[in-house]
């Protein structure tokens, strides 16, 4: 007699944990994602030119280099148009919550570090008034669209993950399509 009551009690133990489980475990779950369009215009950029660590490279290597392959002619002057691979470039916008412009609703800095190909690894900054959705990805060197994959944030971005899908805009400006989905605290 005390094994079947002790089956029903463990039976019965199993069936409210089992419903009780699916409950706790949505209300841990991460929220639908937010969709935030905003428009960026240039504030002011800043190109670094690394010639001279180039040159300072090409005479201090250990690896025998094919020549047809060096950046660098022999008066040290750089062969073709950069960017080359370690320069890089600071980009600082400013932030529009319409197309219009009609009001600032944050700024983003973007630092983009060049390797071959023209291609670079942009790490981006989105300062709103809701906290900072973090960003980054491989941009080729003057794309008009990219996208990049959105990898954190703080206060209401908070463990944010997503993406932000970039497009032309009117004037100079640049439309971000942020589609992010922040982890629960």
């Amino acid at each position: 007699m005390m094994r079947p009551l002790l089956t029903r009690v463990l039976l019965t133990a199993v069936v409210l944990l089992a419903t009780a489980l699916p409950a706790s475990a949505a209300s841990g779950a991460a929220r639908a994602p937010q969709k935030i369009t905003v428009y960026a215009v240039p504030a002011t950029v800043q190109f670094m030119n690394h010639a001279d660590d180039r040159l300072r490279g090409m005479s201090t290597n250990p690896f025998s280099l094919k020549e047809q392959a060096v950046i660098l002619n022999a008066n040290g002057q750089q062969k073709g148009n950069g960017p080359f691979p370690g320069d890089d470039m600071l980009y600082a916008f400013t932030i529009y919550g319409d197309a219009k412009r009609s009001a600032k609703i944050g700024t983003a800095m973007f630092t983009c570090y060049f390797q071959i190909a023209k291609r670079a690894t942009c790490e981006a900054y989105f300062d709103l008034a809701s906290g900072l959705v973090l960003a980054s990805g491989q941009v080729p060197f003057g794309a008009k669209r990219f996208t990049l994959g959105v990898t954190g944030g703080t206060r209401s971005y908070f463990g944010a993950l997503g993406q932000a899908v970039s497009a032309p805009s009117t004037g100079n400006a640049q439309r971000f399509d942020l589609s992010v989905t922040a982890s629960p605290r």
